[in-house]
């Protein structure tokens, strides 16, 4: 009886070479190697199709992030409690000078020695220095501060007709009438305006009433009061009988320079802080 023959040999390598083909292509693909480090690398990013989470809000360039400009916040604030200090330091002299008065007029009479007289004005005359110190260095900041917001209108395309220069001029130009500053502050008050996009008209702008109420107060008649009683206060060449005398004759018009120079601060303090706001939104100044 015959043995049937086995079948071909190339029959059993087709199938196995076929399982190892299929087998290879089912296998998942090898993991991406390991960084040297021992981290894996960082997912990539989101698609499009993901969404923010409720209350997140994208960041809005602002124009400080594409040019560079000066900052205005902290110079202004300083101006500010600087100007304050100096109001109140006018009240002080002349509260001080009222506490004195009886002493100048003995001094005068002969009854208190030079001595004497000079202990018994010591408070008045450091409340004299505390008030022209303070008054200078508010002065500078005040200038400083103008500068730069001049300097970022400049920056910003927004030049007018006084530009960074006249902070400083413009408060000896013509001297003692302080014409320059305001006007200067009054284009600063436009040129500030934050609801004005990039090109737009700013000029027409309108200005707060207290740009020119601070003017209208502090003005010459008001200079010319504070020059006077700081040079009788802070003048220590003259003789103590010649500051004796205007301790007494002065009284009046020291008490009116007094309460007109805390009006003059409390307004420009009023129209420094709304302007600097103004301005840092402006800049978008955190």
């Amino acid at each position: 009886m015959r043995v049937p023959a086995p079948a071909p040999d190339n029959t059993v390598i087709h199938l196995t070479a076929t399982s190892k083909v299929n087998a290879v292509s089912d296998a998942p693909p090898p993991p991406p190697p390991t960084p040297s480090g021992g981290s894996l690398p960082p997912p990539p990013p989101p698609g499009t199709h993901q969404f923010a989470p409720p209350g997140y809000a994208g960041y809005t360039p602002s124009p400080m992030s594409s040019v560079t400009l000066k900052r205005v916040g902290a110079v202004g604030r300083a101006a500010q409690i600087l100007v304050a200090i100096a109001s109140l330091a006018g009240v002080a002299a002349y509260l001080a000078g009222m506490a004195v008065a009886d002493d100048a007029e003995r001094y005068l009479d002969g009854e208190l020695s030079t001595s004497d007289f000079q202990t018994s004005i010591l408070p008045y005359s450091l409340v004299g220095l505390v008030q022209a110190a303070a008054t200078l260095a508010a002065v500078v900041l005040v200038m400083i501060w103008m500068y730069r917001l001049a300097a970022n209108h400049r920056t910003l395309h927004r030049d007018g007709r006084w530009g960074p220069g006249w902070a400083i001029g413009g408060w000896f130009l013509p001297p003692f009438l302080y014409i320059i500053p305001y006007v200067m502050f009054r284009e600063l008050w436009k040129a500030s305006d934050p609801t004005v996009p990039v090109g737009g008209e700013w000029r027409s702008r309108p200005v707060s009433p207290v740009v020119t109420a601070w003017f209208v107060v502090y003005g010459p008649v008001l200079l010319v009061i504070q020059i006077f009683t700081a040079s009788a206060t802070l003048n220590f060449s003259n003789s103590e009988r010649t500051l004796a005398e205007q301790i007494v004759d002065d009284q009046a018009i020291t008490g009116v320079a007094a309460l007109v120079g805390l009006v003059a601060g409390a307004l420009f303090i009023a129209m420094a802080r709304a302007l600097n706001d103004r301005h840092r939104r402006l800049i978008g100044e955190t």
